[in-house]
């Protein structure tokens, strides 16, 4: 095995559901899992390592994290198992069985990954597949999520909707993102799905306002860019 589990408090919750967060398009997954575990103030109760990942530390409200880490929340018998650095490829199926076999020590009865894709259909659309038919059509009907008839989800979450692999349902929830940046405002419409698949209340507000400041701070550079070139012209016309 390449991936070591180190477990802090014995991860004893049975029952519990299980949500995915890695980095994708837009680092949706990331974001969103990370965020719900500080909003629902979650317990950090291990984490993974591997000489075959890149040797990061994290750094959240001033202290040293590893970036692969698995937090439970009793109160919403939740467990949340994200990581903030990409899989390297050699290791997803790896990931993927560790993922499954916790999922399986917890009799998960569902098993929800969080995502970002870029399909140009509809703006903050959020897209569902699943193991489960049933599941999809039941989230389609009450217009939680939009199905995709034809595409390719990839890493660790990707693999996790393998058939067979997990024996509870598996649910990806991909928020339609850019793919080229950090994206809060995916990661909050991905996070209202959750919130109401699971009936837990999840405040985005803080999420929302950061996807603001960043939408702002992307109109301003691509104004300074266009006066720029509009400078560059002139000086070209009459230098």
């Amino acid at each position: 095995m390449h991936i070591e589990y180190k477990e802090l408090t014995p991860l004893n919750m049975k029952g519990a559901t299980t949500i995915v967060g890695f980095p994708t398009a837009g680092l949706v997954g990331s974001i969103a899992a990370s965020y719900l575990a500080t909003k629902l103030e979650m317990k950090m109760v291990g984490y993974f390592t591997s000489n075959k990942m890149p040797p990061v530390i994290a750094i959240h409200e001033y202290k040293p994290l590893p970036p692969l880490r698995v937090y439970v929340s009793k109160k919403h018998k939740l467990v949340v198992i994200l990581s903030e650095i990409v899989t390297p490829i050699s290791l997803s199926n790896e990931m993927a069985k560790i993922i499954s076999e916790i999922a399986t020590k917890l009799k998960s009865p569902l098993v929800i990954t969080l995502g970002g894709i870029s399909m140009h259909q509809k703006e903050n659309a959020v897209y569902g597949i699943s193991t489960s038919e049933e599941l999809v059509a039941s989230l389609e009907k009450r217009n939680h999520i939009n199905r995709v008839k034809e595409g390719a989800t990839t890493g660790v979450a990707g693999l996790l909707l393998t058939p067979g692999l997990m024996k509870s349902p598996v649910l990806a929830l991909l928020a339609e993102t850019l793919e080229e940046q950090p994206d809060p405002k995916a990661a909050a419409n991905v996070l209202r799905v959750v919130s109401k698949l699971l009936k837990i209340k999840i405040d985005t507000t803080e999420l929302e306002e950061e996807a603001e400041i960043l939408s702002r701070a992307t109109r301003e550079a691509v104004l300074q860019s266009k006066k720029g070139r509009s400078k560059q012209h002139l000086g070209q016309m009459y230098g």
